[in-house]
C-alpha cells in the first residue's frame, strides 16, 4: 500500500483529494493548521490521519508521494524538508490529472460565480441519467453527501478554479485538467491577492478556451459581454441565458420562495416548463448551463429536467440551517459583490411571503473582499435587504495594513446615507443583537466563505433556548 501525504489537507478541495486517494486504496495522511467543516468532518469520517501544525518530522518515515496545496509557501517548514528530500511531489491539480482523470471525458465548470452549484448539478444530472460520473467539487452536493467520487463512467466533472496551483506553479488550476468540455458562467475581477486587475483574470480564461480541443465543446453565458468576447475564440461555442437568441434560454421566470419556475427554450422554440428547487435568477442560469452542456454530452432532455427537480442543492449554498419561532436561518457562500446581490435578491420573495424582514449579515473573509478593492461597490450589493449587518474583517496571518483593508464601518455609513438600516457589529455582538431585534416571519441570511464563527447555528441554539 502506497502512502500519500497532503500538505494543506484542510482545504475543501484537498480534503476531497484525500478521500479520492483513500477510495483507490492508498494510505492517506496530511498536515494543516486548525481544520473546519466540511473538510474536518470529511477527514474524520474517512479516518484519515492529520498532523496539526507543519513540521519536518511529518515527512518521516518518507511517504511515496506528497501533494502540496496552494496554501503552502516555499518557506513552510515541511516544504523546505520536502525540497531537500528525494520524495516525489505534485500540486493538487497535477495529482488529479495523473491519478484520476486519465481515460475520462473531462467536463470543467469555470467562472467567477456559480461553479460549485453548477458542478454539483451537472454531476447529479449525469448520475441520474445513468452515466456514473467521477466528480471533484469544492463543496458538498447534498445528493451525494461528499465533494468527490472516482466514478465508474466515462465523464469526470470538475469545478474549474481560477486560483493558482502551487508555490512553484502560479497558473490557474483549471489549466491542468486537460479540459475537453467547458462551461464558463461568468468572468469578473476576483482573487486580488494573486491577480493584478481584470485584464489579468481575462488572460487566464482565454488560456482555458485555447486548450479546448476541436472535438470538445464550450458552453458560455451569453448574458455577459465579457464572457461572449472570451468564448467567441472557440468556433463551436453555445450560449445560454435569458435572451431568445441564445442556444438555450429561460423565459417567464417566477421565484416561488422555494425555487424557480420557468420555461426552457431552444432559441425561439419552446421546449418545456420546469420547476427547479433553487432560488434566484443566477441559479436559473446555472440550470440552463447544465441543460446546454448535457445536450452536448448526449443526455436526454426529459431525463435531465426530471433530475433537476430532484436536485437537493449544495451545503452552504442557500442552505437552510433551521427555523425556530417562525424565524428561519440560512447561510450562503456569497463573498463577491455580484454574488451577494444575487443571493439577497433570491431571498426577497421568501421574506415577503412570510411577512417579515430579510436580514443580510456579511463577514468579509475572502482574500479579495478583505481588501478595499470593493469598498465603494459593496454597499450597492445590499440594497434589497431590509436589515444589513457588516461583521468585522476576518483576521488572517497576512501582512495587510489598515490602509489596504476593507473598512466595514465605511460600508455601513454609505448604506445609511442611502437610507438603509445597517449596522457594524463585532462577531461577539451579532447573536445578542439579533436576539433582541429579529421578529416572527424574518429571514436571517448569513454570508461568508467560511463558517462565520458558527453564528448561524449559534443563533438557532439561542432561539431554541
Amino acid at each position: 500500500m502506497k502512502t500519500v501525504h497532503l500538505m494543506g489537507i484542510g482545504g475543501s478541495a484537498m480534503a476531497c483529494l484525500a478521500g479520492m486517494f483513500k477510495e483507490i486504496g492508498w494510505n492517506v495522511q496530511g498536515t494543516d493548521g486548525k481544520i473546519y467543516p466540511p473538510a474536518s468532518t470529511t477527514l474524520e469520517r474517512l479516518g484519515i490521519k492529520v498532523f496539526e501544525g507543519y513540521d519536518a518530522k511529518n515527512l518521516h518515515p518518507k511517504p511515496d508521494l506528497v501533494v502540496v496545496g496552494n496554501v503552502i509557501s516555499r518557506p513552510n517548514l515541511e516544504a523546505q524538508e520536502l525540497l531537500k528530500s528525494d520524495i516525489p511531489y505534485v500540486s493538487m491539480p497535477q495529482a488529479l490529472e495523473k491519478y484520476f482523470l486519465q481515460g475520462h471525458r473531462r467536463v470543467v465548470i469555470s467562472g467567477t460565480h456559480g461553479k460549485t452549484t453548477t458542478t454539483s448539478l451537472m454531476t447529479w444530472i449525469l448520475d441520474y441519467c445513468g452515466r456514473k460520473p467521477g466528480y471533484f467539487v469544492g463543496g458538498v452536493p447534498l445528493n451525494f453527501g461528499q465533494g468527490f467520487r472516482v466514478g465508474a463512467g466515462n465523464e469526470f466533472v470538475l469545478e474549474g478554479d481560477e486560483y493558482d496551483t502551487a508555490f512553484w506553479e502560479k497558473t490557474p488550476k483549471f489549466l491542468h485538467y486537460g479540459a475537453q468540455h467547458v462551461v464558463m458562467t461568468s468572468v469578473e475581477f476576483d482573487h486580488a491577492d494573486i491577480y493584478r486587475d481584470l485584464d489579468h483574470v481575462i488572460e487566464q480564461f482565454e488560456k482555458l478556451v485555447a486548450i479546448i480541443p476541436s472535438d470538445g465543446s464550450l458552453v458560455a453565458c451569453g448574458e455577459s459581454a465579457l464572457v461572449k468576447k472570451i468564448s467567441s475564440k472557440y468556433s463551436k461555442v453555445k450560449y445560454y441565458g435569458f435572451a431568445k437568441e441564445h442556444d438555450f434560454n429561460a423565459q417567464n421566470l417566477r421565484n416561488t420562495g422555494k425555487g424557480m419556475v420557468f420555461d426552457i427554450y431552444r432559441k425561439s422554440e419552446f421546449v418545456k416548463s420546469i420547476e427547479a428547487p433553487l432560488m434566484g435568477k443566477h441559479n436559473v442560469l446555472n440550470v440552463v448551463a447544465c441543460l446546454c452542456m448535457g445536450e452536448n454530452l448526449g443526455l436526454p432532455l426529459d431525463q435531465m429536467i426530471e433530475a433537476i427537480t430532484k436536485f437537493k442543492g449544495v451545503k452552504k449554498r442557500q442552505e437552510r440551517i433551521g427555523e425556530v419561532n417562525d424565524v428561519v436561518v440560512y447561510e450562503d457562500f456569497a463573498h463577491h459583490p455580484t454574488a451577494i446581490a444575487e443571493t439577497i435578491e433570491a431571498f426577497v420573495p421568501m421574506a415577503r411571503a412570510r411577512g417579515g424582514k430579510l436580514w443580510a449579515l456579511f463577514e468579509p473573509r475572502s482574500n479579495t473582499v478583505r481588501r478595499k478593492v470593493f469598498q465603494d461597490v459593496l454597499p450597492k450589493s445590499f440594497m434589497k435587504a431590509d436589515e444589513i449587518v457588516m461583521a468585522n474583517v476576518f483576521k488572517k496571518a497576512d501582512s495587510l495594513s489598515s490602509d489596504e483593508m476593507l473598512d466595514p464601518q465605511d460600508v455601513v455609513n454609505q448604506l445609511k446615507a442611502d437610507g438603509k438600516s445597517a449596522r457594524y457589529l463585532e462577531t461577539q455582538e451579532i447573536i445578542p443583537t439579533l436576539m433582541s431585534l429579529v421578529q416572527k416571519g424574518d429571514v436571517v441570511l448569513f454570508m461568508s466563505n467560511g463558517d462565520f464563527q458558527n453564528n448561524p447555528r449559534k443563533l438557532i441554539a439561542q432561539l431554541e433556548a
